[in-house]
């Protein structure tokens, strides 16, 4: 086992938490305070972040993204379809037994909040 001095010579930030070696995902501050947004609307969101930035770019299937959730594909549709509503994401249909291309679309604050006042 290396010593700490020689671990910080090598890296500026050391995890020592094993769960955290497998990574995390962080989740926008306005996805976590949108109150229009279910829980689990919220928690599709960072599903669907922790599969982006694998390869930067994101093609989970529905199945998998409940699996993943311990929901129904069900609740997934309607997580996503909330999700599209306010804009936060879109998606593309590939076809039949093909999973949908989803994109995570450019957030737009001046126009978010002009909405709300």
């Amino acid at each position: 086992m290396e010593k700490a001095g020689e671990i910080l010579q090598k890296h500026t930030i050391v995890v020592l938490n094993k769960a955290l070696k497998h990574g995390f995902t962080q989740l926008p501050r306005y996805i976590l305070k949108d109150k229009q947004l279910s829980f689990g609307a919220r928690l599709t969101y960072a599903v669907l972040l922790s599969y982006a930035w694998q390869d930067d770019s994101c093609f989970p299937g529905q199945e998998r993204m409940a699996a993943d959730l311990g929901t129904s594909d069900r609740s997934i549709r309607t997580f996503l379809n909330e999700l599209r509503t306010r804009n936060y994401i879109d998606w593309k249909q590939q076809g039949l037994n093909k999973p949908n291309i989803y994109y995570i679309l450019d957030y737009q604050p001046l126009e978010i909040e002009a909405e709300r006042k």
